[in-house]
């Protein structure tokens, strides 16, 4: 039925149709196959199982090959400082409870204001020079800017 006419290395297909007694003959370009190296075949491959399409277009194989490896990582590391700074705040709210129930433990809030009053105690009046500073009313801010 089909007839195939002409040279392999010519870059055209001819091809022949018999329709009864009638002879149909057309041209066509020979395509070209581009071929992939195994690393390639492989990651299309890998990556048309996962998304069930066979990528036959490199830009949508390599973006894929890019944002869903990437998107994943940086997912990832949002979700380690979630977990980072939900552990803290159980932490301190933890605490809080627990100073709620006992009232000679010491939290962080209790540590800081305790600290702080420590290092004001100990520093010499001639370290805090800031102090002896007297500011007319009209430089200073107004309302509850303070």
């Amino acid at each position: 039925m089909f007839s195939r006419a002409g040279r392999l290395s010519v870059k055209t297909k001819r091809w022949l149709f018999f329709l009864g007694s009638s002879l149909i003959s057309w041209k066509s370009k020979k395509e070209e196959t581009v071929s992939k190296s195994n690393t390639e075949a492989d990651a299309n491959r890998f990556w048309s199982q996962i998304f069930g399409v066979a990528f036959s277009n490199k830009c949508w194989l390599h973006f894929f090959m890019l944002f869903v490896p990437l998107t994943g990582l940086w997912m990832s590391a949002l979700g380690v400082i979630g977990l980072a700074l939900n552990l803290r705040a159980y932490d301190f709210v933890s605490q809080e409870i627990r100073a709620a129930e006992d009232p000679e433990f010491e939290t962080f809030y209790t540590k800081n204001i305790l600290l702080n009053d420590g290092i004001r105690a100990w520093m010499a009046a001639q370290d805090q020079p800031h102090e002896n500073l007297i500011f007319p009313e009209d430089v200073l801010p107004g309302g509850n800017a303070l």
